[in-house]
Protein backbone atom coordinates (compact mmCIF):
# COMPACT_ATOMS: atom_id res chain seq x y z
CA UNK A 1 0.00 0.00 0.00
CA UNK A 2 2.80 2.39 0.46
CA UNK A 3 3.79 1.81 -2.85
CA UNK A 4 0.86 3.14 -4.31
CA UNK A 5 0.70 6.07 -2.32
CA UNK A 6 4.49 7.04 -3.51
CA UNK A 7 3.14 6.28 -6.83
CA UNK A 8 0.33 8.80 -6.24
CA UNK A 9 2.36 11.32 -4.83
CA UNK A 10 4.73 11.00 -8.31
CA UNK A 11 1.60 11.68 -10.03
CA UNK A 12 0.47 14.82 -7.93
CA UNK A 13 4.19 16.08 -8.44
CA UNK A 14 3.71 15.63 -12.01
CA UNK A 15 0.69 17.12 -12.59
CA UNK A 16 1.47 19.84 -10.64
CA UNK A 17 5.10 20.62 -12.88
CA UNK A 18 2.75 19.58 -15.87
CA UNK A 19 0.24 22.39 -14.94
CA UNK A 20 2.95 25.53 -14.46
CA UNK A 21 4.30 24.56 -18.01
CA UNK A 22 1.29 24.59 -19.44
CA UNK A 23 1.39 20.97 -19.91
CA UNK A 24 -1.80 18.26 -19.86
CA UNK A 25 -1.10 14.21 -19.21
CA UNK A 26 -2.88 12.63 -22.15
CA UNK A 27 -4.83 9.29 -20.67
CA UNK A 28 -5.55 7.95 -23.95
CA UNK A 29 -1.60 7.89 -24.39
CA UNK A 30 -0.76 7.05 -21.14
CA UNK A 31 -0.23 3.23 -20.10
CA UNK A 32 1.40 1.84 -16.97
CA UNK A 33 3.29 -1.43 -17.52
CA UNK A 34 4.33 -3.39 -14.31
CA UNK A 35 7.32 -5.48 -14.49
CA UNK A 36 7.50 -8.68 -13.10
CA UNK A 37 9.78 -11.43 -12.56
CA UNK A 38 8.92 -15.69 -12.49
CA UNK A 39 8.73 -15.50 -8.69
CA UNK A 40 7.15 -12.20 -8.40
CA UNK A 41 4.50 -11.58 -5.98
CA UNK A 42 1.42 -10.40 -7.35
CA UNK A 43 -0.38 -7.51 -5.50
CA UNK A 44 -2.72 -5.34 -6.80
CA UNK A 45 -1.89 -1.54 -7.69
CA UNK A 46 -4.31 1.32 -7.68
CA UNK A 47 -2.71 3.93 -9.45
CA UNK A 48 -4.64 7.23 -10.40
CA UNK A 49 -4.44 11.07 -10.79
CA UNK A 50 -7.46 13.77 -10.89
CA UNK A 51 -9.52 10.57 -10.41
CA UNK A 52 -8.44 8.79 -14.10
CA UNK A 53 -6.70 5.62 -13.83
CA UNK A 54 -4.26 4.58 -16.49
CA UNK A 55 -4.69 1.86 -18.14
CA UNK A 56 -2.62 -0.88 -17.50
CA UNK A 57 -1.14 -3.22 -20.05
CA UNK A 58 1.65 -5.77 -20.15
CA UNK A 59 3.29 -5.36 -23.59
CA UNK A 60 3.55 -1.20 -25.16
CA UNK A 61 5.97 0.42 -27.91
CA UNK A 62 8.36 3.08 -26.52
CA UNK A 63 10.67 4.79 -29.31
CA UNK A 64 10.43 1.85 -31.58
CA UNK A 65 10.86 -0.78 -29.39
CA UNK A 66 8.12 -3.23 -28.45
CA UNK A 67 8.76 -4.34 -24.79
CA UNK A 68 6.59 -6.33 -22.32
CA UNK A 69 6.18 -7.26 -18.43
CA UNK A 70 8.88 -9.60 -18.57
CA UNK A 71 11.41 -8.03 -21.06
CA UNK A 72 11.87 -10.95 -22.92
CA UNK A 73 11.36 -9.13 -25.93
CA UNK A 74 9.73 -11.78 -27.97
CA UNK A 75 7.39 -9.06 -29.17
CA UNK A 76 9.90 -6.76 -30.71
CA UNK A 77 11.99 -9.75 -32.46
CA UNK A 78 8.87 -10.92 -33.80
CA UNK A 79 8.23 -7.76 -35.01
CA UNK A 80 12.31 -7.19 -36.60
CA UNK A 81 11.84 -10.74 -37.66
CA UNK A 82 9.26 -9.90 -40.43
CA UNK A 83 10.94 -6.49 -41.34
CA UNK A 84 14.49 -7.74 -41.64
CA UNK A 85 12.54 -11.18 -43.92
CA UNK A 86 11.17 -7.92 -46.24
CA UNK A 87 14.69 -6.91 -46.39
CA UNK A 88 16.03 -9.85 -46.91
CA UNK A 89 13.37 -10.76 -50.29
CA UNK A 90 14.24 -6.99 -51.66
CA UNK A 91 18.06 -7.54 -51.62
CA UNK A 92 17.47 -11.02 -53.23
CA UNK A 93 15.58 -9.33 -56.15
CA UNK A 94 18.01 -6.16 -56.80
CA UNK A 95 21.29 -8.84 -56.40
CA UNK A 96 21.67 -9.26 -60.32
CA UNK A 97 21.59 -5.67 -60.58
CA UNK A 98 24.33 -4.61 -58.47
CA UNK A 99 28.00 -5.43 -57.49
CA UNK A 100 29.19 -6.48 -54.44
CA UNK A 101 29.97 -2.75 -53.17
CA UNK A 102 26.92 -1.60 -53.77
CA UNK A 103 25.13 -4.36 -52.46
CA UNK A 104 27.00 -4.05 -49.06
CA UNK A 105 25.90 -0.50 -49.07
CA UNK A 106 22.12 -1.82 -49.53
CA UNK A 107 22.80 -4.14 -46.82
CA UNK A 108 24.09 -0.93 -44.12
CA UNK A 109 21.03 1.16 -45.38
CA UNK A 110 18.82 -1.37 -44.93
CA UNK A 111 19.23 -4.32 -43.22
CA UNK A 112 22.05 -3.04 -40.74
CA UNK A 113 20.25 -0.23 -39.67
CA UNK A 114 16.98 -1.71 -38.77
CA UNK A 115 18.73 -4.67 -37.24
CA UNK A 116 21.07 -2.35 -35.02
CA UNK A 117 18.56 -0.08 -33.85
CA UNK A 118 17.65 -0.92 -30.05
CA UNK A 119 20.37 -3.75 -29.56
CA UNK A 120 21.81 -2.53 -26.80
CA UNK A 121 18.20 -4.05 -24.85
CA UNK A 122 17.73 -6.89 -26.98
CA UNK A 123 20.43 -7.63 -28.26
CA UNK A 124 21.08 -10.23 -25.10
CA UNK A 125 18.05 -11.74 -25.42
CA UNK A 126 17.59 -15.63 -26.05
CA UNK A 127 16.16 -15.04 -29.02
CA UNK A 128 18.17 -12.84 -30.22
CA UNK A 129 20.19 -15.59 -32.30
CA UNK A 130 16.65 -15.79 -35.09
CA UNK A 131 18.28 -12.78 -36.00
CA UNK A 132 21.43 -13.97 -36.61
CA UNK A 133 20.14 -16.00 -38.69
CA UNK A 134 18.52 -13.84 -40.87
CA UNK A 135 22.04 -12.13 -40.64
CA UNK A 136 24.15 -14.85 -42.14
CA UNK A 137 21.26 -15.40 -44.73
CA UNK A 138 21.57 -11.87 -46.41
CA UNK A 139 25.02 -12.26 -46.35
CA UNK A 140 24.84 -15.71 -48.10
CA UNK A 141 22.29 -13.72 -50.75
CA UNK A 142 25.12 -10.72 -50.80
CA UNK A 143 27.63 -12.88 -52.53
CA UNK A 144 25.47 -15.88 -53.89
CA UNK A 145 26.70 -18.73 -51.53
CA UNK A 146 24.34 -21.99 -50.54
CA UNK A 147 22.53 -22.03 -47.48
CA UNK A 148 24.36 -24.30 -45.60
CA UNK A 149 27.95 -22.68 -46.66
CA UNK A 150 29.49 -21.11 -43.75
CA UNK A 151 29.69 -17.36 -43.16
CA UNK A 152 32.33 -16.98 -41.46
CA UNK A 153 35.20 -15.48 -43.51
CA UNK A 154 32.31 -14.03 -44.86
CA UNK A 155 31.70 -11.43 -42.17
CA UNK A 156 35.47 -10.99 -41.77
CA UNK A 157 36.36 -10.70 -46.11
CA UNK A 158 33.19 -8.03 -46.12
CA UNK A 159 34.33 -6.42 -42.70
CA UNK A 160 30.52 -6.63 -41.63
CA UNK A 161 30.18 -7.17 -37.73
CA UNK A 162 28.42 -10.49 -36.20
CA UNK A 163 25.35 -9.57 -34.18
CA UNK A 164 26.88 -10.00 -31.07
CA UNK A 165 29.69 -8.10 -31.76
CA UNK A 166 27.71 -5.36 -32.89
CA UNK A 167 25.98 -5.46 -29.49
CA UNK A 168 29.27 -5.19 -28.01
CA UNK A 169 30.29 -2.45 -29.68
CA UNK A 170 27.36 -0.56 -29.11
CA UNK A 171 27.46 -1.14 -25.21
CA UNK A 172 31.07 -0.20 -25.41
CA UNK A 173 30.00 3.12 -27.14
CA UNK A 174 27.50 3.66 -25.12
CA UNK A 175 29.58 3.23 -21.94
CA UNK A 176 32.44 5.12 -23.30
CA UNK A 177 30.69 7.93 -24.53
Amino acid sequence: MEFCNTINTVFQTLGGWFQNNLLSLNFAKTHFIRFITKNNNQTELNINHDNKLPPATTVTKFLGLTVNCSLTWTNYIDFLTKKLSNTCHLIRNIKPYLSIPAMKMVYHSLFHSIMSYGIMFWGNSPHSPIIFKMQKKVLRILVGIGYRDSCRELFKELKILTLSSQYILSLLLFCYT
